[in-house]
């Protein structure tokens, strides 16, 4: 396998990761530098870049890859290429960047009911400028039609499916859902002790994510502050411009823990809150806490909707309603049974998406798409991703 990125400040190169080569390419977007959050983390436009589709030109012609591996806007630099004899696309939708340059399909604080060109300009003038807006806007406009070259387009949930309805896959077929997996480390097979950045003993709560009001932090804090009585709320994520400057008492905040240090706070805490106001694309940090087997509070949007089975394996709260909220955190509280109950339904439920089930959904659609020429373990394989997308 090969795989190709954008090319943060260090410029072009490849380098090994393992042993997988990692393409690092620079297109003429390069030039945009100053215009990115963090230059390291750069992001395609959403029009094909002539220099990255030089460079992917020589790389299908060196590797002669069975299948591509296509995420996020880097697809539209590929999308000229098209057809390649011998090559395969499948495309990612891990998001909602296919058909909102803001990637959150969120318009006036709800979910987006799907883009217009001059309803989307506006919307995320808010986030970029006017300038900045009109130009994303107009590339995914125009290279809608493109995307029809695609030969599978595989979502990660029902929500980002449904938000990307529009794109036009092989055949009109429906696009096919595979979600993200669960690391086996997550059910449990973390050291039992603390981490110690939760209270030493005793109960909590916690949230994990980017610690802004997209994420419903501010709703949580809300929430919790007229919990009674109170146990201890611990937040764990990104700090983010949006972040308050200062946290109430009793809460916990802990940026930049590392992943593994996460899934083991999962194991002691009361219940796991998520109560993002966007729509989800997935909902990973609901699937870990369950499959820990904590009860979780979510947001009946996006992915998260799909994920939790209200009142079986978790209770749904309309996204941004902090006295429903309120009442959902108080009632795992002051009930054990209900916690073991949905604790263990969600634990139940997290096993579907273990990497193995998974990781065989994968091998199918590969398989599939090369029509059977190959097993997935014989084929070789080019995976395009642009990593970070535009903040």
């Amino acid at each position: 396998m090969n795989v190709v990125a954008l090319a943060g400040s260090s410029g072009p190169r490849t380098e090994m990761d393992g042993s997988i080569p990692v393409h690092r390419v620079a297109g003429w977007s390069r030039v945009l530098t100053r215009l990115y959050v963090d230059p390291d983390k750069p992001f395609h436009p959403t029009l094909a870049d002539p220099g990255v589709v030089r460079v992917l030109r020589r790389l299908l012609r060196e590797l002669r890859p069975d299948v591509v591996h296509a995420h996020s806007w880097m697809l539209y630099s590929f999308l000229p290429l098209l057809p390649w004899e011998g090559t395969k696309v499948v495309v990612s939708i891990h998001e909602y960047g296919f058909v909102c340059p803001k990637n959150t399909f969120s318009y006036r604080g709800g979910v987006c009911s799907g883009p217009a060109y001059l309803k989307c300009v506006s919307c995320a003038a808010g986030q970029y400028g006017f300038v900045r807006s009109l130009a994303l806007t107009t590339g995914l406009t125009l290279m809608r039609p493109w995307t029809g070259r695609v030969d599978r387009y595989i979502a990660n949930s029902a929500a980002t499916a449904r938000a990307s309805a529009r794109l036009p896959g092989p055949g009109g077929a429906p696009i096919a859902i595979i979600p993200p997996f669960v690391p086996d480390s997550a059910f449990g097979k973390l050291p039992r002790g603390r981490p110690g950045f939760v209270p030493p003993e005793g109960d909590y709560l916690m949230f994990a994510g980017g610690l802004g009001p997209y994420k419903g932090l501010d709703v949580l804090l809300e929430a919790w502050g007229g919990l009674d009585p109170k146990v201890p709320l611990v937040v764990a994520g990104v700090r983010r411009p949006d972040t308050p400057k200062v946290f109430p008492p009793g809460v916990i905040v802990a940026e930049d823990v590392p992943h593994r240090e996460v899934l083991r706070a999962w194991n002691h805490c009361v219940a796991a809150i998520v109560p993002s106001r966007w729509p989800e694309p997935f909902g990973t940090v609901a699937l870990e806490a369950m499959a820990a087997g904590v009860p979780v509070v979510v947001s009946k949007v996006g992915g998260l909707r799909d994920l939790v089975v209200d009142e079986v394996t978790g209770i749904l709260v309309p996204p941004g309603d902090s006295v429903a909220l309120r009442r959902a955190m108080g009632r795992l509280l002051s009930d054990q049974a209900l916690r073991q109950r949905l604790g263990g339904a969600g634990r139940e439920r997290a096993l579907a998406y273990s990497a193995s089930t998974v990781v065989r959904a994968w091998e199918e659609v590969f398989r599939g798409v090369v029509l059977g020429v190959k097993a997935p373990s014989e084929s070789s394989s080019l995976n395009v991703d642009d990593g970070e997308q535009a903040e």
